[in-house]
């Protein structure tokens, strides 16, 4: 399913070979301009 989020995803590094992987529910919620619950640690450590 290589490439299956390539329109939504906004990564730069084209190359990587996860790019256009983004799950439907990180793109759920970047539509509602919130974090995943699940990277939320990450997020705070900024």
């Amino acid at each position: 399913m290589a490439g299956c989020n390539e329109q939504n995803c906004t990564c730069p590094k084209t190359d990587c070979e996860r790019h256009g992987k983004c799950c439907e529910c990180i793109n759920f919620h970047r539509k509602k301009e919130n974090l995943v619950y699940c990277l939320r640690d990450l997020g705070s450590k900024n």
